[in-house]
C-alpha cells in the first residue's frame, strides 16, 4: 500500500513539473491560490463525499439490505483511495464490495450495487462529455477536432449502448464470465462462479425496481458527486483568472478526468495534470498550474489521507462477532 501511495505521489510530481513546463510557469506561481478559493474547495470536497454516501445508502437499501451512513462513507473512501492508487482507478469497485461485505452485506448484492453505480455514471457521462467536447472542440483549437458534433454523438451512442446492456442484458456479461472459468485451470471454481452470477442477476433486478422519485433521486446526487469536482477546478482557475468561463471551464477538466481513466498510472495521476494542461495552454488564462495543483489536491491527493483514514485501515479486518443480517439471495 505504501508503494502505491509513492507510486501515486511520484507520477504527481512528474505531472506537476511538465504542467510547469507545458504553461511556461515556474514554481513560485504554485503559491497563488487564495485561502477563500481552498476554503470553497474543500467545501465542495466534503459535499462529494455527502451526496456519494446519501446515494450508496439508497442503493444498499435498493438492494434489501440496511447499513449506516458511516459505513456508506467508509466503503466510498475506502473506494476512492484504491481508485488513486490503481491503474486506471481498477481497485474502486473491488473495495467498494470488500468494504460492504465487511458490514455484513451479501457479496453479489455488494456487487449489484457497483452495477447500478456504473450505470448512474454512465447516464451523467453520456450527456455530459458530448456537451464537454461540444463546448472544448469548437473554443480550443488544440484538440483540432473538425466536427466535435459527430464525435460527441458517437460518445453519446457508445455510451448508451453500454448502458442498455448493463441494464438489459446483463447476462451476456455473466456468460462470457461462466464461459471464463469452463477453461481447465478454471474449472474448479466454475459451480461458485455460476452460484454467483445467477444471484448477481436477481440482485440486480431488484435494483430496477425503484420508484421514479428515486431513480431521480439518484440521478441527482451523481450529478452532484461529478459537478462538485468540475465546479473545484472552476474555482481554482477563477480565483486566479477572475472572470473565468463556468462551464467552458468544467469542461476542460472533465475531458482529460475521462481519458485518465484509460491511462495505467495510478488513479491517472500525472497524466490528468499533463491533458489539463495541454487543453489550458490554448487558453489566455494565468498561473494555471496553481489552479490545477489546488485542483488535484483538494479533490485527488487528500484519498489519500481520507482513505486511509476512514476506510483503508478495515482491509484485512473482520468485525468481531459480526453475522450478515441478510441470508445471501
Amino acid at each position: 500500500m505504501k508503494r502505491a501511495i509513492a507510486f501515486a505521489a511520484l507520477f504527481g510530481l512528474i505531472g506537476l513539473a511538465a504542467t510547469l513546463w507545458l504553461l511556461g510557469e515556474n514554481i513560485s506561481s504554485l503559491g497563488r491560490i487564495p485561502f477563500s478559493a481552498i476554503a470553497i474547495g474543500v467545501g465542495l470536497l466534503l459535499l462529494n463525499y455527502l451526496a456519494a454516501t446519501v446515494r450508496l445508502k439508497m442503493l444498499v437499501g435498493m438492494a434489501n439490505h440496511d447499513l449506516s451512513l458511516v459505513a456508506c462513507l467508509r466503503a466510498y473512501a475506502l473506494g476512492l483511495f484504491t481508485s488513486a492508487v490503481t491503474p486506471g482507478s481498477a481497485g474502486q469497485a473491488p473495495a467498494v464490495v470488500l468494504s460492504l461485505t465487511r458490514d455484513g452485506m451479501p457479496a453479489s448484492r455488494a456487487w449489484s450495487v457497483n452495477v447500478y453505480v456504473w450505470v448512474l455514471d454512465l447516464v451523467l457521462l453520456a450527456y455530459s462529455v458530448p456537451i464537454s467536447l461540444l463546448l472544448v472542440g469548437r473554443s480550443l483549437p488544440v484538440l483540432r477536432i473538425d466536427r466535435p458534433e459527430l464525435l460527441a454523438l458517437g460518445v453519446a451512442a457508445a455510451t448508451a449502448a453500454l448502458i442498455w446492456v448493463l441494464l438489459f442484458r446483463l447476462h451476456w456479461l455473466t456468460t462470457l464470465l461462466k464461459a471464463l472459468f469452463r477453461l481447465r485451470w478454471l474449472k474448479r471454481w466454475q459451480p461458485s462462479v455460476v452460484d454467483f452470477t445467477q444471484r448477481l442477476e436477481a440482485a440486480t433486478l431488484e435494483l430496477r425496481g425503484g420508484s421514479l422519485a428515486t431513480r431521480a433521486s439518484l440521478h441527482a446526487l451523481t450529478a452532484v458527486i461529478y459537478f462538485s469536482t468540475m465546479v473545484t477546478f472552476w474555482v481554482m482557475v477563477d480565483a486566479v483568472n477572475p472572470g473565468a468561463k463556468l462551464f467552458q471551464t468544467m469542461a476542460t477538466a472533465q475531458i482529460p478526468t475521462v481519458l485518465a481513466a484509460f491511462f495505467p498510472t495510478p488513479g491517472g495521476a500525472g497524466i490528468l495534470e499533463i491533458l489539463t494542461a495541454s487543453l489550458m495552454r490554448a487558453s489566455t488564462a494565468r498561473d494555471v498550474a496553481a489552479a490545477i495543483l489546488g485542483w488535484r489536491l483538494i479533490t485527488f491527493y487528500s484519498r489519500l489521507v481520507i482513505g486511509p483514514a476512514l476506510g483503508a485501515a478495515r482491509v484485512g479486518m473482520q468485525r468481531p462477532g459480526a453475522e450478515p443480517r441478510h441470508a445471501e439471495g
